[in-house]
């Protein structure tokens, strides 16, 4: 018998998609498994991305299944697509409903490849908290320069959050700024990028970045009534070629499979987790199939 690994393919979303890799290691088993890998929200199609679990002694990626196979869609229980085999840039497949998605739906998930076990899953997308603001505090905002020539906007924020839910407090967020190109591009051309962010010891110590490009937050970050979070936002640019112009915050609302999924890989190889105690809400093979709920907040940043 050997460890296995599964490779973890998922979409960073925001203008592009583009896949991601991660690794796992995984439980004992005599064979490879099916793994899937799907994170889902309202508005979008489903997009669903398959690899096999591999021995850790193998090189390589993971494989991907032969791109033949059955990958169906149900929405309570009642059949709603066959998903189609898609082909990524990179080269990689996915397969993807034909409808786009509601929250409030039980959606499942069945995938049959021949010469391994089907799979199944389900999940919902949750109702998303809307009243999320993100405030910046003007007259603290900072700018730095190193010897390179970059110049570096160091933006104090706060998010507030005014609908927190009692239970299940189960939430993600992730900032971009929006660089005005200048020179010989046209006025308008702009450049969304990932931003970094600065935070206290007790926010950082609760917060775990995820491949998605978002942090999740851990639910006891809100105890003792916290409904604010307060953070400095660092945006490097190069002031000769470009200009910050806007800074947007997407907040996401996790179903429990969603959550409780990113929190275990967060925590994989920590000195006090069990390396094999990953959540997999997969029946027949391993991954993740949940749902989350998108909000986004955009402000202008001072010129």
């Amino acid at each position: 018998m050997c460890q296995y690994r599964w490779l973890l393919l998922v979409v960073f979303s925001f203008l592009t998609a583009c896949l991601r890799e991660a690794y796992m290691d995984l439980p004992y088993e005599e064979r490879p498994k099916v793994t899937l890998t799907s994170h889902f929200t309202a508005g979008e199609p489903l997009c669903a991305y398959f690899s096999l679990s591999q021995p850790i002694t193998v090189g390589g990626n993971p494989q991907e299944p032969l791109p033949t196979g059955d990958v169906t869609l149900a929405a309570d229980g009642v059949f709603l697509n066959r998903l189609s085999l898609e082909k990524a840039a990179n080269g990689r497949f996915f397969w993807k409903s034909r409808d786009v998605l509601r929250p409030g739906v039980r959606y499942s998930i069945t995938a049959r490849f021949p010469g391994y076990e089907t799979v199944q899953a389900s999940d919902t997308i949750p109702n998303g908290i809307t009243a999320v603001s993100l405030q910046l505090k003007k007259d603290s905002i900072r700018t730095l320069e190193d010897t390179s020539g970059l110049r570096i906007l160091r933006v104090p924020v706060s998010i507030s959050v005014d609908d927190l839910p009692a239970q299940r407090r189960y939430f993600a967020f992730g900032f971009q700024h929006e660089l005005r190109k200048k020179g010989a591009a046209p006025p308008s051309s702009s450049e969304v990028r990932i931003s970094g962010f600065l935070a206290n010891g007790r926010t950082l110590a609760l917060t775990y970045a995820t491949p998605e490009g978002v942090f999740l937050l851990n639910e006891n970050y809100w105890n003792d009534d916290r409904k604010k979070i307060d953070l400095e936002v660092v945006i490097p640019y190069r002031p000769d070629q470009e200009e910050p112009t806007r800074l947007l915050l997407e907040w996401r609302t996790l179903s429990e499979a969603y959550y409780r999924y990113h929190l275990s890989l967060a925590t994989q190889g920590s000195p006090l987790s069990d390396p094999d105690a990953f959540f997999n809400n997969v029946q027949g093979g391993y991954g993740n199939f949940s749902g989350f709920a998108r909000l986004w907040q955009i402000v202008p940043l001072p010129q």
